[in-house]
C-alpha cells in the first residue's frame, strides 16, 4: 500500500514510519521539517497544490504543532486538519486515520475516573480543545467529502522516546539512582498506550480495510491500568521507595506542588473495550508491554 504520514519526525512517527516500511509499504512523508524531494518527502504546500504524484491508500495524520499548545495556535492546528481533508481527493484517498488525544475528556484527577467513547468531552488544556475541534471538523466534512475516518484517542504513549516527561522519568529511574515517590503512587490508576499495541492495531487495520467504512471514534489504550510506582519499577528496573501517604496528602494542599502531583499521581483510565470489540484484536496490558519496550 501507499501510506501518507504527517508527524513522521515526532516521537510516534519516528517509530511508525520504519515499521510501515518493514511491512513492505511505500510511505510518503508530509512535513514542515524535512526538505521536499518530490519522491517520498513532501511539504504541506505540495499537498495543497496537488503536487504529490501518487494515489494514496491511507492517510495517517499524526502531526501536531505541540502537545503544550498555546491558545494562539489552536486555529492553526485545526487548519492543518482542514487542509488535509480537502486535499485527500487529489490523492485519490478515502481513508483517514487521525490521532487525537484522551485530553478531550479532561485532565487527571485525584478521584478515580474511567472514560469511554460516550463520556462527555471536557478538555481543559488548549491541546485537548484543539484536538476536539479537529474531531468535530472530521465529523462534519468527512461524509460530504466521501471520506472514511478512524479517530483514535490516545493516552500518553510508551515508546523509546525520551522527549516526554514520562520518558525522562523512566530514564532517570534506569540510571541506578534510587527513585523516591509517595505512597499514592502505588494506588493511582493510569492508562497508557504502548507502542507494541499501536503496531498490533495498525497490523489489523491494514489487513482489514473494510473497518474503514464510516467514521469511528475509538479509545486506543493498553488493557487495564497501572500505578505510577509499578510502571517505574517495571520499566526502570530500579528500586522505588514510597514515602508515607500523609506526606503526599500534605503536599497536595500546597498550590505550588498540587499541579505537579496531579500530573504524576492523578487518575485517568480509558476503556478500550469498544476498540477490541469492533476490531476483534487482543491488546496487552501496560505491565506486559513494558518489558517489550524497555528491554
Amino acid at each position: 500500500m501507499i501510506i501518507a504520514v504527517t508527524g513522521a519526525t515526532g516521537s510516534i512517527g519516528r517509530e511508525l514510519v520504519p515499521y510501515f516500511k518493514s511491512l513492505g509499504h511505500t510511505v510518503l512523508i508530509i512535513s514542515t521539517s524535512l526538505p521536499s524531494d518530490g519522491h517520498q518527502n513532501f511539504s504541506y504546500s505540495n499537498l495543497a497544490k496537488n503536487e504529490i504524484p501518487y494515489n494514496v491508500d491511507i492517510f495517517i495524520h499524526l502531526a501536531s504543532i505541540n502537545s503544550n499548545l498555546e491558545k494562539d495556535h489552536v486555529d492553526s492546528e485545526v487548519s492543518i486538519t482542514r487542509e488535509i481533508l480537502l486535499s485527500l481527493s487529489n490523492l485519490g484517498c478515502k481513508k483517514l486515520i487521525f490521532f487525537s488525544t484522551s485530553k478531550v475528556y479532561g485532565d487527571n484527577s485525584f478521584s478515580l475516573n474511567c472514560f469511554n467513547e460516550t463520556s462527555n468531552t471536557n478538555p481543559q488544556c488548549f491541546y485537548g480543545k484543539a484536538k476536539k475541534l479537529c474531531e468535530e471538523l472530521i465529523n462534519d466534512l468527512a461524509p460530504t467529502l466521501d471520506i472514511n475516518a478512524v479517530i483514535f484517542r490516545l493516552p500518553p504513549v510508551l515508546n523509546q522516546s525520551h522527549s516526554s516527561n514520562l520518558g525522562r522519568l523512566i530514564q532517570i529511574s534506569k540510571s541506578g539512582i534510587p527513585f523516591f515517590s509517595i505512597a499514592q503512587g502505588d494506588s493511582n490508576q493510569r492508562s497508557f498506550i504502548s507502542f507494541n499495541n499501536i503496531k498490533t492495531v495498525f497490523d489489523h487495520l491494514f489487513n482489514n480495510l473494510h473497518l474503514h467504512k464510516g467514521i469511528h471514534i475509538l479509545n486506543l489504550a493498553d488493557d487495564g491500568f497501572i500505578s505510577l510506582n509499578k510502571l517505574i519499577r517495571i520499566a526502570g528496573k530500579n528500586s522505588v521507595y514510597s514515602m508515607p501517604a500523609f506526606l503526599g496528602e500534605c503536599c497536595k494542599k500546597l498550590p505550588i506542588l498540587s499541579s505537579i502531583l496531579l500530573k504524576l499521581y492523578g487518575n485517568f483510565v480509558l476503556d478500550n473495550s469498544q476498540l477490541k470489540e469492533k476490531m476483534n484484536v487482543k491488546l496487552k496490558t501496560t505491565a506486559e508491554s513494558l518489558p517489550i519496550i524497555y528491554k
